[in-house]
């Protein structure tokens, strides 16, 4: 999942198309900035020595998935540096909003980053608890807690409830690992 853009798209969308293995770019079916992310981030996967097409028992670990999505980030700024400064002229968006998500099936990896050294990033909360429990009023959820526990975790754009004490902001250039434990840094 990709919630934001790749900045200067159209002027890094080829040179970071040329970057990939055959596989990964003959996969990409669409045109979207979030496919070709996603794309990079195989690529980078593999180029760690992990085939992302195997399905290992534990899952690749938090800790790969959390280094290869750094690299994905860090390769999209590289790109996007790269782009000749004749562009700049022509009020060239080169600010990249990458709130990503991704799972192994075990592990998932939520991120959110701009670019931008005065920008705010896109939002993005997290809620966790023991239950989501329907009340009063049809569709009006809220999350509960009865134990230190954690067996449900909610990410999402804003908050999902008017109760906002209780979704927790993903601060700029933060990264949330969900496991059987969360971890939040």
């Amino acid at each position: 999942m990709h919630n934001g853009n790749l900045g200067g798209w159209y002027h890094i969308k080829r040179p970071l198309g040329d970057s990939l293995a055959n596989k990964w770019y003959l996969g990409v079916k669409g045109g979207t900035d979030s496919e070709w992310a996603f794309a990079l981030f195989l690529d980078l996967m593999e180029k760690e020595g992990v085939d992302p097409s195997s399905a290992p028992e534990g899952g690749f670990g938090p800790e790969l998935l959390r280094g290869v999505m750094t690299k994905t980030i860090r390769k999209i700024n590289e790109f996007i540096a790269a782009i000749p400064k004749e562009y700049a002229m022509t009020d060239l968006e080169v600010r990249s909003l990458l709130n990503f998500a991704v799972t192994d099936g075990h592990s998932v990896i939520c991120t959110r980053y701009v670019s931008s050294k005065t920008d705010e990033a896109a939002s993005l909360y997290f809620s966790s608890g023991t239950k989501w429990k329907e009340g009063k009023v049809k569709g009006d959820f809220k999350m509960e807690r009865h134990d230190k526990g954690a067996d449900i975790v909610l990410v999402a754009s804003e908050p999902l409830t008017f109760e906002r004490r209780k979704s927790m902001p993903l601060f700029h250039e933060m990264a949330l690992s969900i496991l059987t434990m969360l971890d939040y840094r």
